[in-house]
């Protein structure tokens, strides 16, 4: 049974949520367990100093507590390493909780104490973009220009609505074919997806075949090059039948590289800069408590 946790919440990640990381701290100390928090501020990407300096005494604890979403868990993960020991633990407190959906993590406080305290742990391989580690998807195009546009303050007020205003003026724009390679494999798409976990944003479904726990990518290429044919693979995307259309491409693969420079980059739901990048397996795996009765999907 663990004991001694350190727990790093982020405000900006999620809505009404605080209460949960409340209750859960409250069931683990009612237990006997000692929880040390570190609030963090700003981008969930940047951890504070004083963050940063704790995590390097991680050894202190027996378990390390993301309260937050994706991006929280991702920024964790980045600041203990790829060689750390210890393990992860989820509170699902962000906007989408791909993560935890995937997995599946439990959502009420009971069970996500007696998952903290006593979860085995399993092991999610990463990838990488740019040098930056990510375990759930990177995009480049369509979808990190709706992250970079993101105001992170109405966020933390409005959660998912937050992202409409972004999304509209991404939109609203044509759509413009740039150069990918996919296994030294050349294609054109307007917006391109390296996938490690079914889920997208939340409750999309992107990638039937994939996984978690599998240490390779789905390159998922959407082609349109009109208006209309990017509402269209939008709209199929919510209904998850995108694979069905023939202007998407959705391809098992290894690496991922985008040659054409100035392209926006998100890595788990966060802002990573620009093309040219490459995507591709490696840097470390991410060491997450989960339930006893957890099962990865396929």
């Amino acid at each position: 049974m663990r004991r001694r946790f350190l727990l790093l919440h982020n405000p900006v990640a999620g809505l009404r949520r605080h209460r949960l990381v409340r209750r859960v701290v409250r069931e683990l100390e009612e237990r006997g367990a000692e929880v040390v928090m570190l609030r963090l501020w700003g981008l969930s990407q940047h951890l504070s100093q004083e963050a940063l300096e704790r995590i390097v005494k991680f050894d202190q604890f027996d378990a390390l507590i993301a309260a937050g979403g994706d991006g929280t868990v991702r920024a964790l993960a980045k600041a203990l390493g790829p060689d750390a020991s210890v393990p992860i633990g989820v509170i699902p407190a962000g906007t989408g909780n791909v993560l935890a959906r995937e997995l599946p993590l439990p959502s009420t406080p009971h069970e996500v104490a007696e998952m903290l305290l006593n979860g085995p742990v399993a092991e999610i391989p990463g990838a990488l973009a740019g040098g930056e580690p990510f375990f759930l998807m990177a995009g480049v195009g369509f979808d990190g220009e709706i992250i970079g546009g993101l105001n992170l303050e109405l966020k933390r007020r409005i959660g998912k609505a937050a992202y409409a205003w972004p999304a509209m003026k991404a939109l609203a724009r044509r759509p413009k074919l740039f150069s990918v390679l996919v296994d030294d494999i050349a294609y054109n798409a307007n917006w391109v997806v390296g996938a490690k976990a079914r889920r997208y944003a939340g409750g999309f479904t992107i990638a039937n075949d994939i996984s978690v726990r599998d240490a390779r990518l789905v390159a998922v290429l959407f082609k349109a090059t009109s208006y209309r044919g990017r509402l269209l693979e939008l709209i199929a995307l919510g209904f998850g039948v995108h694979h069905r259309l023939a202007s998407v491409s959705v391809v098992a693969c290894q690496t991922i590289e985008v040659v054409d420079a100035g392209l926006p980059v998100q890595i788990d739901g966060d802002e990573a800069g620009f093309s040219p990048v490459t995507i591709r397996m490696g840097g470390g795996n991410l060491r997450m408590i989960v339930p006893n009765d957890a099962k990865l999907e396929h």
